[in-house]
C-alpha cells in the first residue's frame, strides 16, 4: 500500500511539472527589420504559441519540445525574410549563422540535425518522425540558400541547445556573395525569458 502512495505522489508530482512547463519568449520586439545597401532582413521569434498555432502541438510538430531529460535540448525559432533589391545574388549559409545566448555560441541547425536527433529517440513513433522531417524539410532554410537580384526567401532558421533560462539572446546573419566574400552583416538582439504554458 505505501509503494503504491508513493508512486501516486510521484506521479502527481510529475504531472504538474508537464502542466507548469516553461518555454522561452522574448520581451522585446518579435519582429525585427534591418535594411542594408539593398538588402532587407526581416527576423521575427516564433515562440511556442505561435509554433503550436502553425503546426499544432502533436507529435510531428519538432519544433515543441518534449523531452524531459537532465539536460533538455530546446530549439529557438526565428522565421526570417530576406530581400535581395541590389544587382548581386547573395547567399545564405547556414555554418557561417550563429546564435550567442549566454556564454554558447551555436550555430543553425540543418535538417540533417533532427534526423539525427530522431534516428536517436526510440520512443518517438515511425509516422511521427516522418512527418517531422516533412515539416523541416518544408519550412526550415536550407544549408545554403542563394537569393537573387530582385527575389527574396523566406524560412525557419533553428538553433538547438540546453540555452539556459534567461538572458540576451543575439543571432549573427551575414550573407555572402558567390565568392564566399561578406556582401553584408545582420545582427538581431533579443531579451530572452521563460514563461509558464
Amino acid at each position: 500500500m505505501k509503494k503504491l502512495l508513493v508512486l501516486i505522489i510521484v506521479c502527481l508530482s510529475f504531472s504538474s511539472c508537464l502542466a507548469t512547463k516553461k518555454y522561452h519568449v522574448v520581451d522585446n520586439d518579435k519582429k525585427q527589420i534591418q535594411e542594408k545597401n539593398g538588402i532587407t532582413v526581416v527576423c521575427e521569434y516564433l515562440d511556442e504559441g505561435d509554433l503550436a498555432k502553425r503546426h499544432g502541438r502533436g507529435d510531428d510538430n519538432l519544433y515543441i519540445d518534449r523531452e524531459w531529460v537532465l539536460t533538455p535540448v530546446y530549439s529557438l525559432v526565428f522565421e526570417v525574410e530576406i530581400k535581395n533589391k541590389t544587382s548581386m545574388a547573395v547567399k545564405y549559409d547556414s555554418r557561417e549563422t550563429e546564435l550567442y545566448f549566454g556564454e554558447k555560441a551555436t550555430r543553425a541547425a540543418v535538417v540533417s540535425d533532427f534526423e539525427t536527433r530522431l534516428e536517436d529517440q526510440k520512443n518517438t513513433k515511425g509516422s511521427d518522425k516522418l512527418a517531422q522531417i516533412r515539416l523541416a524539410k518544408k519550412t526550415m532554410y536550407r544549408n545554403i540558400v542563394r537569393v537573387r537580384p530582385g527575389e527574396s526567401y523566406k524560412g525557419y532558421i533553428v538553433f538547438t541547445n540546453n540555452f539556459r533560462q534567461r538572458g540576451e539572446c543575439i543571432m549573427h546573419l551575414p550573407l555572402l556573395y558567390n565568392s564566399g566574400n561578406v556582401a553584408e552583416e545582420f545582427e538581431f538582439t533579443y531579451q530572452i525569458s521563460k514563461k509558464k504554458q
